[in-house]
């Protein structure tokens, strides 16, 4: 294994969740993961001096931090949790008992009785109108825990000995327990920039940045670069202003060299969005170096990585070295190793990921040349993973990293490769425009809620450069609503508990710089740019054809497909038990095909049949049936031949899933009326 070095490249992102009018942040994820993720991640790093990695930490988390560190930040349910719980008004109570849940029910609830007791007091199911009423259920004693465990689940296992006599405690907690977790969260807090400075200095590590507020640079740099890999997207405005992509980067780098003092040599582009017009920006601001996506560079080179049976790719001699674009060197991430510690091996003992991990990467050794050097850029989000691991990930990365030591793998990070690489760098010709995501930027920009929030954008930039008024502030602000958080919640492609919160900031930032501008603001800005919609399932974006094995073969499987999340339409549309988390469908040439998923509950204990109204009669009992093919493990994934609907060529299906228990019908999902002709889906070109 003299020949390959793994290069994990650990990102660190928040979003800007202020507004200059504000300094009480309305989500607390700043915090939370501060004291869960960013220094744990050194932390179990520096028990094995032989790894070496790259943590890139965005500006737009940075200034948080630093905020919160001098303590002019805060945010609302720190408030809510450190006000005495006898005094919490109803209001107040309402809002914890919405709030103070937010975490990964399996990983950071259910493993802790009293935490988890509360949760099934107030419901699974979170029925607003009901929250009055369940809050005066509440005493004060359970008010207090759950304030207390809705903090101490987000404290590293690391740090857990500190506070160790609360944890076994449990319940009957007193306000002075709340003291103990504030001190510990401030030295956290007050450590994570110290100690990543001192990791420097060893050379164990390197650290990078990203551009201001996250932006989707090609997009900046000009808006008809999301038509390159989706020529059918319609966008009704053309932005094109690389200056805003200059300034970005430019002040990212000025953030992250007042705090670590020096500059970083190299970047990651916010979700590894790159383009031509790119490079010679990066190469102003002296940047030496940048990471994105292997699909990009298939895309530049005109190949295809072809992965066997085992996942490892041909061509593995161009994929796992450096490239260069003018004076830019440029690594290219392996996406299944990436994705797998992202998405996949939370679901697997942490032996078993480790195992496979380790495999794959002796046998991408093994395919290439022993006399040469290579490089596997391992690039992932390094906090929000971590949250679907046993133990926050711990073990996991424990034995990951003490299984590459033993087996002699070398790690690097990616200057450390390019400083000792004596061989000559490939030439690129030219960088495709693209994402991580499917070599495209249809996330940010291929919705009409995207649409709307782009030309509030740029008519607002318009609007500044009429008034002439040269304030730095309100450019910054700008530059923050440029973020790609704000594209990624709006439309239907994902949805959050704080989809409507990142909605409102969004607008509330725009309307704070039209004041700022003496201007009249646009009406739209005082209406949702997405709004909810609570029963009709959402189109398909495209066919799909997903393997029928009852997991989720891959991230992106069900990705094209049309879903309706039951989580988010509260509990008016069902009467039972709340079992049904997301339903999806879509179809091809031969089948109808349906997947449920199951709320925080074993999925095989029940029964299913889906009952078709259209057509009449039709009805299919999963595991009975044999007109169908199904599997249930950890999801439900159905196919229904497209022959056993009898359909015309315009037309539709409307059906129910119904749950059974011992022939007793627990729970129901909505009526699904969806269209399943090709005229229905949102057709797009996934071609070049």
């Amino acid at each position: 294994m003299n020949n390959l070095s793994v290069a994990f490249l650990w990102h660190f992102h928040q979003p800007i969740y202020s507004t200059p009018d504000d300094d009480i942040l309305p989500v607390p994820w700043v915090r939370l993961h501060a004291i869960k993720d960013y220094l744990d991640m050194l932390i179990n790093l520096q028990k094995f001096p032989e790894i070496h990695a790259t943590f890139n930490f965005t500006p737009s988390l940075l200034i948080q931090i630093q905020e919160y560190k001098e303590n002019r930040w805060t945010d609302r349910q720190f408030q809510l949790f450190r006000k005495r719980a006898e005094d919490l008004t109803l209001e107040e109570r309402v809002e914890i008992l919405k709030d103070f849940f937010l975490a990964n029910w399996e990983k950071m609830i259910e493993p802790y009785p009293r935490y988890f007791s509360l949760l099934m007091k107030r419901g699974k199911k979170l029925v607003s109108e009901e929250l009055p009423s369940v809050a005066e259920s509440f005493t004060t004693d359970e008010f207090r825990d759950l304030q207390i465990w809705a903090n101490l689940v987000w404290i590293d296992p690391i740090y857990r000995d500190e506070i160790k006599e609360l944890y076994q405690k449990g319940k009957n907690f007193r306000e002075q327990d709340k003291d103990v977790i504030v001190n510990l969260q401030k030295k956290i807090m007050n450590s994570i920039f110290d100690e990543y400075k001192k990791a420097v200095g060893t050379g164990q590590i390197e650290l990078t940045t990203s551009p201001l507020s996250h932006p989707i640079l090609p997009l900046l740099i000009n808006s008809n670069y999301a038509k390159v890999s989706n020529p059918n997207l319609e966008i009704p405005f053309e932005f094109k202003h690389p200056e805003d992509a200059q300034a970005q980067i430019f002040q990212g780098i000025e953030v992250f060299e007042k705090i670590f003092g020096f500059k970083p040599r190299g970047i990651w582009p916010p979700e590894g969005g790159v383009c031509t017009d790119l490079i010679p920006i990066l190469s102003r601001a002296g940047v030496e170096w940048i990471a994105t996506d292997e699909e990009i560079l298939a895309r530049s080179i005109n190949v295809s990585f072809k992965r066997d049976e085992h996942g490892i790719p041909n061509q593995g001699h161009q994929l796992y070295r450096p490239w260069q674009l003018d004076n830019i060197k440029i690594f290219f991430r392996d996406h299944l190793l990436s994705d797998r510690i992202a998405f996949v091996y939370n679901r697997w003992d942490a032996d078993k990921a480790v195992e496979d991990f380790v495999g794959r990467i002796k046998q991408i050794g093994g395919i290439l040349s022993p006399v040469e050097k290579y490089i596997v850029p391992v690039v992932l989000d390094g906090e929000n993973a971590w949250e679907y691991f046993d133990n926050d990930g711990t073990e996991f990365l424990n034995l990951l990293y003490k299984r590459l030591c033993d087996e002699r793998i070398s790690t690097t990070t990616f200057s450390k490769f390019l400083d000792e690489y004596t061989a000559p760098i490939n030439t690129l010709s030219g960088l495709f425009p693209g994402s991580w995501i499917g070599a495209n930027f249809n996330i940010w920009i291929g919705k009409p809620e995207d649409h709307k929030a782009w030309l509030i954008i740029k008519n607002l930039r318009d609007k500044i450069l009429e008034t002439g008024l040269d304030d730095e502030e309100i450019w910054k602000r700008l530059y923050y609503l440029e973020g790609s958080d704000w594209f990624w919640w709006f439309g239907d492609d994902f949805f959050a508990v704080a989809t409507e919160i990142f909605d409102e900031l969004f607008r509330k930032n725009a309307l704070w710089i039209y004041k700022r501008l003496n201007a009249e603001p646009p009406h739209e800005l005082f209406l949702p740019i997405t709004p909810r919609s609570e029963i009709y399932p959402t189109q398909p974006i495209d066919c799909i054809t997903p393997t029928i094995d009852g997991k989720l073969t891959f991230f992106y499987e069900w990705y094209n497909a049309g879903y309706l999340d039951l989580q988010r339409t509260g509990g008016t549309m069902q009467r039972f038990a709340g079992l049904f988390s997301k339903i999806f469908y879509g179809f091809d040439d031969t089948n109808l095909y349906i997947r449920f998923d199951i709320l925080n509950q074993d999925i095989n204990q029940y029964e299913y049949e889906i009952d078709f109204e259209k057509p009449d009669g039709l009805r299919y009992l999963i595991g009975v049936d044999q007109r169908i093919i199904f599997k249930i493990d950890e999801i439900a994934e159905v196919a229904i031949p497209l022959s056993e609907l009898k359909l015309a060529a315009e037309d539709y299906v409307e059906f129910i899933i119904r749950a059974r228990e011992k022939g007793k019908e627990i729970d129901r999902t909505p009526l699904l009326k969806v269209d399943i002709t090709r005229k229905g889906i949102i057709l797009k070109n996934w071609t070049v």
